[in-house]
């Protein structure tokens, strides 16, 4: 990047910073009473603002000259964000996926590597003379120094770190829906789990980058061409992985169904399980207005059934011994299985049953069908009349 100004490199860092600015910008302004994930997504959008910016002018001659009559101070000034888009994608996704997330104290805690950096560009860079900054500046021997490359390569892998914790909160949030929600969006999930991986994909790749140059510092032998492919080809993806990921904030993840991030384990088991909550349960399931809302949620239920939502869930849990998704879906095939076996609802076809029972998704609702029955709902409809119970399961209502 050192011979063309605006190569094809340089474009695409403009590109990004320009476009992450504009949508924060966007964001920032356009969306009334943004929710707190909103604003991780804007630092994160900043962040890489910022980096293509500093990767332009670190490694684009004209642009690091221009910098330099400017004020070679602010020469690092976007490698700050290094230290701050893993934790400001962390945040997002704790916001995003758990409603009862609330920043703490302890979350300052993220803030500590990027005062170590500071600190280490106060003693190795800011505390020299003008002629000497501009020296290193100008040679590029700050980077491809010990400290500054050591700081470097922490600041990449700390990012591998961020992507990989951000994942497993997809996976905790995806095996954790089902004692909150009946009609999983396996679609947002699908997406939520590949935008991680793409992410988690880049950082790595920027780790290998700097690993390749610390091998470099230790042997002495720099291989620039590998440098420069990893180089440019961490831009691309970058490149790629934000439009994605901007197309996503706006497409998939305004509809996804946050949920508590804690349940209480076994306290307070037995107060919640008195025959008064378990037959309120029982009762308000006869309800089609409950069982059969396509969006019915914990606490949808909770709020009609007038109990709270986390004690619900234990009830579920210990009493029933099930979780959310199972409890609501097994009464909706119950009720399906009741009309599927009475000649009464022979002009209700198989599609118009699981939609009145509040399935919104025909595989899903013959999936869940065979695994509970064993049959398909149109076997189970040729073979069920012959049976002496027509069918009913344990609500025994239609």
């Amino acid at each position: 990047m050192d011979t063309v100004l605006f190569n094809f490199h340089d474009v695409t860092l403009i590109l990004l910073s320009f476009e992450c600015l504009l949508v924060a910008a966007i964001l920032s302004i356009s969306q009334p009473n943004r929710p707190l994930s909103t604003w991780f997504f804007v630092g994160f959008l900043i962040c890489h603002s910022l980096m293509a910016l500093h990767e332009l002018v670190f490694w684009g001659k004209e642009f690091r000259l221009w910098m330099l009559d400017v004020s070679p101070n602010l020469f690092f000034l976007g490698s700050y964000a290094y230290y701050l888009d893993g934790p400001f994608l962390f945040l997002f996704v704790r916001a995003l996926l758990y409603k009862d997330f609330a920043l703490k104290r302890v979350d300052l805690l993220h803030l500590l590597p990027l005062a170590l950096y500071a600190f280490l560009l106060v003693v190795a860079f800011y505390g020299l003379s003008a002629a000497d900054k501009v020296q290193l500046i100008e040679t590029q021997h700050i980077a491809y120094s010990s400290p500054f490359l050591y700081f470097d390569a922490a600041s990449k892998y700390l990012r591998v770190g961020y992507a990989l914790f951000g994942l497993a909160l997809v996976w905790r949030y995806g095996l954790r829906l089902q004692d909150s929600v009946a009609n999983i969006n396996r679609q947002d999930l699908v997406w939520l789990k590949a935008m991680m991986l793409t992410i988690l994909l880049l950082y790595c790749l920027d780790a290998l980058l700097l690993t390749v140059k610390l091998h470099g510092l230790v042997t002495q032998n720099f291989n620039m061409d590998l440098l420069n492919d990893l180089g440019v080809s961490a831009y691309h993806l970058n490149f790629l992985a934000i439009n994605v990921l901007v197309l996503l904030k706006f497409s998939r993840f305004d509809t996804v169904e946050a949920i508590d991030s804690e349940t209480n384990s076994g306290q307070d088991t037995e107060d919640a399980m008195t025959a008064e909550w378990v037959q309120r349960i029982e009762q308000g399931m006869q309800d089609p207005a409950v069982y059969a809302l396509p969006n019915i949620s914990l606490d949808k239920l909770a709020d009609a059934l007038d109990i709270p939502a986390r004690k619900l869930s234990q009830i579920l849990k210990h009493h029933f011994d099930t979780n959310f998704y199972e409890f609501v879906n097994r009464r909706r095939i119950e009720v399906a299985k009741a009309r599927l076996a009475d000649p009464a609802f022979d002009h209700q076809s198989i599609t118009d049953i699981f939609y009145d029972v509040g399935f919104n998704s025909k595989s899903v609702f013959n999936t869940f069908f065979k695994r509970m029955v064993g049959q398909t709902p149109s076997q189970y409809r040729e073979t069920s009349r012959r049976e002496p119970d027509g069918g009913k399961g344990i609500f025994q209502s239609h």
